[in-house]
C-alpha cells in the first residue's frame, strides 16, 4: 500500500541530510519536498557525517555539528579517550574485496567498534531527528512504518556494501519491507527530470524520448558516472554499467591538509588537532567555504586565510618560528601577503588542490563517452556536492564544449530530493545495465562428453564422479536487464538425500562468458541458501531458482517443485 510519507536519508561520506514529502503532497506536486534545515548554518543543507558514542560503544551522545562541536570540546578538556568519535567513515564501504557483518572500524584515537553498529546509530539518528520534525507537523504520531524509507548509496558501490546498509538500516529498526535502495546517480537523473523548464538552465524534462545524457555525481567520497536514455514512456533506462571512484571533494581536502603539513611539518598538525580540534575544525570550514568560490577564472585573485592564534604559538614551540613565518619561509613565499591577523594566498595555490581528482574525472567521462552504447549524448548532469565546485564545473564545460553541461541550483539536494522521487515512485528506472557476470558455482555427474573445460573431477559422497567448480550463467556483464525481469529459470536438487538445505556459491567475474569459478577475474561473493523442509524426495527434490537482477538489489527467486510454494530469497553478501 502506499504509504503516508517517504522520506530519503542521503548518508554521505562528508555530509548526510535527509528530506521527505508526504504522499498527497507528492501527487499534486513531487517537487514539494522538505529538506532538513539548519539554524544558523549556510554552508550546507546537511550536517557533517560523524558521531560521537558514549564510552559503552551503544549509546549516541551526538551526531553532525553536535557531535562535532562536543568532541572538540573533550579534546580540549583531554577527555577524548572515554569516548568514540567517528568521522567520513562511510568510504570503508568502497572497496572490491569482500567485506562481512564484522568488520571493525577505527574512530578518532584508534579505538574500535564493530562498523555495522557505527553506521546503524548515524541511521538511527538521521531517523530520529526526522521523525522529530514529521511529528511536530502532524496532530497524530508518525511511527517508523508509517514511512517508506529510501537510503541512497553509490552506484559504484559492491554488491555487499549494498546489503551492509540495509542491513545497518534494519538494525536502526527500519523494517526491511519498508526500506528501498537507491543509486545516487539515478536519484540526480530523476530529480532534474522534474525540474521546470526555465530560460537560464536547461531541463532535463523537456528532453525527448530517446535522448542520451551523462549523468556526473561528484559527492564528497566517491564520483558516480552513468549514462540514461528516455524511454516512449517518458521513463528512463541505464545505457551503460556506472563507473567512477573515490575522487569526490575530500581528496581536495586531503591536498589542503597535505598543503597545510608541507609548510609546518607532520608533528605540528598532528599536535594541533590533538590538543586543538575546535581551532583545526574551523580551519577546515573555512576551507570549506573557499573551495565552493575557487574558480579558473578567477585565478589572478587570492584566498584569505586568518592567523589562528593557538596555531601560531604552536608553531612557535615547536618550530621556532610562528605560522605566518614559516609560510614566508616555504616555497610559497611569493605568492603570500601578510596582513595584520590574515594571510592573503594567490588563488592559484589552493587551484592546484583540485588537479588531481578533477583531472581523473575529466579522463573518465572522456572514456566513457567512447564507448559505442551511448554514442549520440548530448548532454551532462551535474549532481552532488563537489560539483557545486567552479573548478569542476568549468573544467567540465571547456573539456566538451560540444555538450550541454547542466547544473541544477541545488545540485548538492539532488540525490537526496530525486531519492524521495524514487521512493514515490521506484520503477521510474526501467532498465539498468549489469556490472558483471553473475552466476553460480554448480557441479554435476561426470560424462566422457562434458562440453565444459576440464575443470575439478571428484568421487563424491554417493561414489559418483561429479564435476566440480562450474560457473553456470545467470546474467552476463554489460547485459540490459529490466526491473522485476526474471532471468532463465535454473533447475537444482540436492546431491544427498538427507540435505535439509541446497547451498550455492555466488560468483562474479569481469569476464562475459566464465566456464569455471576458479578461471582468474571469478571471485566468490556470496551465498545462496534455500531450506528442504521436506526430505522424502531426497535427491528427486527439484527446486527452481530465477534470479532478478533489474533492481537496486539482487533478488532470488525460488520455487519449490514439489509443493509449488514460491519464496523470494536474498543472496548473503556478508558471510
Amino acid at each position: 500500500m502506499d504509504h503516508l510519507v517517504v522520506v530519503a536519508i542521503d548518508f554521505g561520506t562528508t555530509y548526510s541530510g535527509w528530506a521527505f514529502s508526504y504522499r498527497h503532497d507528492y501527487n499534486r506536486d513531487p517537487l514539494k519536498i522538505s529538506a532538513k534545515s539548519i539554524q544558523g548554518n549556510t554552508l550546507s543543507l546537511k550536517v557533517p557525517t560523524c558521531i560521537l558514542i558514549k564510552s559503552d560503544g551503544k549509546t549516541t551522545d551526538s551526531f553532525g555539528y553536535d557531535a562535532e562541536n562536543k568532541y572538540a570540546e573533550l579534546c580540549e578538556e583531554n577527555e577524548q579517550r572515554q569516548w568514540f568519535f567517528f568521522k567520513r567513515f562511510k568510504m570503508m564501504l568502497f572497496k572490491d574485496e569482500g567485506m562481512t557483518r564484522h568488520d571493525t572500524i577505527e574512530d578518532e584515537t584508534g579505538k574500535t567498534l564493530p562498523a555495522i553498529q557505527v553506521f546503524s546509530l548515524s541511521i538511527e539518528s538521521l531517523m530520529k531527528d526526522v521523525l522529530d520534525t514529521l511529528n511536530n507537523q502532524v496532530g497524530t504520531v508518525i511511527g517508523v512504518s508509517d514511512v517508506q524509507w529510501v537510503l541512497t548509496v553509490p552506484a559504484i558501490w559492491n554488491d555487499a556494501a549494498k546489503q551492509f546498509m540495509r542491513e545497518a538500516a534494519q538494525k536502526a529498526r527500519i523494517p526491511g519491507k519498508n526500506l528501498t535502495i537507491c543509486l545516487e546517480p539515478e536519484a540526480a537523473s530523476v530529480y532534474c527530470r522534474h525540474l521546470p523548464v526555465s530560460k537560464e538552465v536547461t531541463s532535463l524534462a523537456k528532453f525527448s524520448s530517446g535522448t542520451k545524457y551523462l549523468v556526473l555525481d561528484a559527492g564528497g567520497g566517491t564520483v558516480d558516472i552513468t549514462v540514461h536514455e528516455v524511454t516512449d514512456q517518458g521513463n528512463l533506462k541505464e545505457l551503460h554499467k556506472a563507473s567512477g571512484g573515490d575522487w569526490g571533494g575530500t581528496k581536495v581536502d586531503e591536498a589542503y591538509e597535505e598543503f597545510l603539513t608541507s609548510i609546518m611539518g607532520p608533528r605540528i598538525i598532528s599536535k594541533f588537532k590533538a590538543e586543538h580540534l575546535d581551532d583545526y575544525t574551523e580551519l577546515c570550514r573555512n576551507f570549506e567555504k573557499d573551495k565552493r568560490k575557487i574558480s579558473p577564472t578567477k585565478l589572478d585573485g587570492t584566498v584569505t586565510m586568518r592567523v589562528l592564534p593557538s596555531l601560531s604559538t604552536l608553531c612557535k614551540d615547536m618550530a621556532g618560528l610562528d605560522f605566518t613565518e614559516l609560510f614566508l619561509r616555504s616555497k610559497f613565499r611569493s605568492k603570500i601577503k601578510v596582513m595584520g591577523d590574515k594571510l592573503r594566498i594567490n588563488a592559484e595555490v589552493f587551484a592546484e588542490f583540485f588537479k588531481p581528482t578533477v583531472d581523473k574525472i575529466i579522463s573518465q567521462v572522456a572514456d566513457l563517452l567512447t564507448k559505442p552504447a551511448v554514442q549520440g549524448c548530448a548532454s551532462i548532469l551535474m549532481a552532488g556536492g563537489f560539483s557545486e565546485s567552479p573548478m569542476l564545473q568549468e573544467k567540465v564545460k571547456s573539456s566538451f564544449r560540444n555538450m550541454s553541461v547542466i547544473v541544477p541550483d541545488d545540485a548538492v539536494l539532488a540525490v537526496l530530493k530525486g531519492a524521495v522521487i524514487f521512493g514515490h515512485e521506484p520503477t521510474t528506472i526501467t532498465e539498468r545495465i549489469c556490472k558483471y557476470t553473475y552466476g553460480y558455482g554448480t557441479t554435476h555427474t561426470y560424462s566422457d562428453s562434458c562440453s565444459h573445460p576440464k575443470g575439478r573431477v571428484e568421487q563424491d559422497g554417493n561414489g559418483d564422479l561429479r564435476c566440480y567448480d562450474i560457473f553456470s550463467i545467470f546474467v552476463k556483464a554489460g547485459q540490459s536487464v529490466k526491473v522485476d525481469e526474471e532471468q532463465p529459470e535454473e533447475i537444482c536438487r540436492p546431491v544427498r538425500d538427507d540435505q535439509t538445505a541446497v547451498g550455492f556459491g555466488i560468483y562474479a567475474s569481469s569476464s562475459t562468458n566464465p566456464q569455471l569459478t576458479t578461471e582468474d577475474g571469478c571471485n566468490h561473493i556470496g551465498t545462496l541458501t534455500v531450506p528442504i523442509s521436506d526430505t522424502s524426495s531426497g535427491r528427486n527434490h527439484e527446486f527452481g531458482i530465477s534470479f532478478i537482477f533489474g533492481g537496486t538489489e539482487i533478488v532470488v527467486k525460488v520455487v519449490d517443485k514439489e509443493s509449488g510454494e514460491i519464496m523470494l530469497k536474498s543472496v548473503d553478501f556478508l558471510g
